[in-house]
């Protein structure tokens, strides 16, 4: 009997959310439903220098605006941090680390950012820290994966076919635990998606080199779960200028475009305009679902959208 898909809409409040996260939360629920799948909403907080209340609130308002349900995760900005947040699930995140230290493969580094920059791409290993075998406990230090010099990364796509991340080029020696003692992004994120049984994941085509990263540590830790999941990576939406949407421009933000008088049914009107379905009368999430076809996201994959 197949599989039964499971996914999750999976954003950050570190700031207010644009088209490019709801387009991401729209293909989700989109796929999930159309295969009568489950979808957890699962807010990744542990970026404490980033994070703001009116941020955790925003996701909340964003997926009620766009009538986007879920069936898994918390109702709302007070439940998330009483029953929801990464913080309460420390202790996985830091087992999962301790397997990554009895294998040998990370190491201290107390560098900056502007003394790496010198060290960037496949040169990475030359840095020092690499080599010296500071202690892992030492305060100011960051834990980082040793990745071998040509490591390369191969998996299937849904939309991309088969992708190829140089992972020693792109992102070497990721870190994995931070100065501040707190799991990094990478290992986190792993480690809810195994804990919650996650088999399809969605994410925009920037974040390739996180699949790739999050698929190297699952290899180390033998976790196959998570090496037979399901990829989707999505077309990327663009400002009016052709830079990659931010949440460092509030002005782009669904918020203040609700502000500004966005309703409903013309937010999805834009997200229609976005995919080349504007004559289909796209007007909200239940048209949206009925006119959703992946197959038609593989034709535009390695594309970017224009958010107009």
């Amino acid at each position: 009997m197949p599989q039964m898909l499971k996914t999750r809409i999976a954003p950050t409040p570190s700031g207010y959310l644009h088209l490019g996260n709801a387009l991401s939360f729209a293909i989700t629920w989109a796929l999930a439903r159309q295969q009568n799948g489950t979808v957890i909403l699962r807010i990744d907080d542990l970026d404490n220098a980033r994070f703001r209340p009116e941020y955790l609130q925003d996701i909340f308002e964003t997926l009620h605006f766009m009538g986007l349900d879920y069936d898994e995760g918390p109702a709302d900005a007070e439940d998330f941090l009483k029953n929801y947040s990464q913080h309460l699930r420390l202790p996985r995140y830091h087992a999962l680390l301790q397997q990554l230290v009895e294998q040998g493969v990370v190491y201290a580094c107390p560098c900056s950012r502007k003394q790496l920059s010198v060290h960037t791409g496949s040169n990475c290993h030359l840095h020092s820290c690499r080599h010296e075998r500071l202690p892992l406990q030492q305060n100011g230090t960051a834990w980082r994966l040793r990745i071998p010099e040509g490591t390369e990364i191969t998996f299937n796509d849904q939309l991309l076919q088969t992708c190829t991340v140089r992972l020693a080029e792109e992102i070497p020696d990721f870190v994995v635990l931070r100065k501040e003692g707190i799991p990094a992004y990478q290992v986190a994120s792993l480690a809810d998606d195994l804990e919650m049984g996650i088999n399809t994941i969605v994410r925009g085509e920037d974040l390739l080199t996180s699949t790739a990263a999050q698929l190297y540590l699952a290899r180390l830790l033998g976790a196959e779960a998570f090496t037979s999941i399901n990829f989707v990576h999505h077309p990327l939406v663009l400002e009016p200028g052709g830079g990659k949407l931010s949440k460092s421009h509030d002005s782009l933000s669904i918020s203040e475009m609700r502000k500004s008088g966005l309703s409903s049914k013309a937010f999805w009107q834009t997200m229609a305009r976005m995919l080349g379905w504007q004559q289909e009368s796209i007007t909200d999430a239940q048209r949206f679902l009925d006119r959703f076809r992946l197959e038609e996201l593989r034709k535009m994959s390695r594309q970017e959208l224009q958010a107009k």
